[in-house]
């Protein structure tokens, strides 16, 4: 008898287990802790469920454990990448970035990536499969037990695209922000995508409070399609009605991602395009200098071309930030996680 993970589960899914165990559904709330905030790795650990039950669930559940392979933690910076295998022995990296009082975990919600954007490592892994939910939360559980602080802020922008995972991730998200679990706000809780138009309608829709950005990299067609397969279905111009339809329907800002390349979408017309970009929507703008993969020769802007760009840019009405990348030393820094034991 396949015996059920109960690490995946809202507080509401296991309620509803242990009803159909035959026992009191307040026992959901107790379980839950005990998975998500105390992150324990085993029901005897579980000291105000009773003995009884604890075995019952021993014979009927399981709590999915992420196996860690490596830690590599950079020389540069505190943090630390992680390789885990999941339980068919596919592999992924996720990545635990201090910054003063922020903790961060950029979480992972595919093994690979079917987008191939010709500046992320894990796009040349293609798509494996989608992570489940337990798998996503698992991450985060796993690495909250390894690190000395608190985790304040989780940011889905690993391996994967997570709106191609849309249910998985959503849950997961909730399952993080949960008050029983790792009780972390919303608004600290960010979901990339690559532009997913219809999967960003819904997530409007639907209403939900966790922060989305929004993985711009070019102000054109033309420059977005090399660089980003996924332009030649969802161009431009439909991401940018797909994203004020979001900032229209939740009355918050997205945030635009933009990974520079030197002589790729650096010019003076790209800065047009993008102040243009930027004052048409209700957004922020992060510029990340491009981390370096070994499989493309882009170059990365030096100090002075950066901020040249990036003066030239905060003409706009939004706001303006350089998002530094750490990890650079250990390839976990942004678009350079590949796990190479898959096959």
């Amino acid at each position: 008898m396949d015996k059920t993970n109960l690490t995946g589960l809202s507080r509401e899914e296991l309620a509803a287990y242990f009803e159909s165990l035959g026992e009191k559904s307040f026992r959901a709330y107790q379980l839950f802790s005990w998975i998500h905030h105390h992150r324990v790795t085993s029901f005897d650990e579980m000291t105000n469920i009773p003995k009884t039950l604890r075995q019952k669930l021993k014979n009927n559940a399981t709590l999915e454990q992420m196996i860690t392979l490596s830690v590599n933690s950079s020389r540069q910076t505190q943090s630390r990448k992680f390789l885990f295998e999941l339980s068919d022995g596919k592999t992924i990296e996720s990545v635990y970035l201090p910054d003063d009082h922020r903790h961060t975990v950029c979480l992972s919600v595919q093994v690979g990536c079917g987008l191939n954007c010709k500046f992320c490592a894990t796009g040349k892994m293609g798509f494996i499969r989608h992570l489940s939910t337990s798998e996503i939360v698992g991450q985060l559980i796993t690495i909250q037990r390894e690190v000395p602080f608190r985790i304040t802020n989780v940011v889905l922008m690993g391996m994967g695209e997570p709106f191609l995972n849309y249910e998985n991730v959503i849950k997961a998200a909730y399952l993080i922000n949960d008050d029983y679990g790792f009780s972390i706000s919303a608004r600290k809780i960010t979901i990339s995508t690559a532009g997913i138009i219809p999967k960003i309608y819904q997530y409007a829709d639907e209403g939900h409070k966790f922060n989305l950005a929004f993985s711009l990299n070019a102000a054109d067609d033309t420059t977005r399609l090399n660089l980003m397969p996924i332009n030649r279905k969802y161009p431009l111009e439909q991401c940018f009605r797909a994203l004020e339809y979001y900032t229209q329907k939740s009355k918050r800002r997205v945030t635009l991602e933009y990974v520079l390349i030197a002589g790729v979408n650096d010019s003076n017309e790209d800065v047009r395009r993008l102040v243009k970009i930027t004052n048409q929507l209700k957004c922020k703008l992060n510029v990340i200098p491009y981390n370096p993969i070994h499989v493309e020769d882009f170059k990365s802007p030096i100090n002075k071309e950066l901020n040249v760009f990036v003066q030239k840019v905060s003409v706009s009405k939004r706001i303006v930030m350089v998002r530094w990348s750490q990890g650079k030393d250990i390839n976990g820094a942004c678009g350079q996680l590949y796990a190479e034991s898959n096959s």
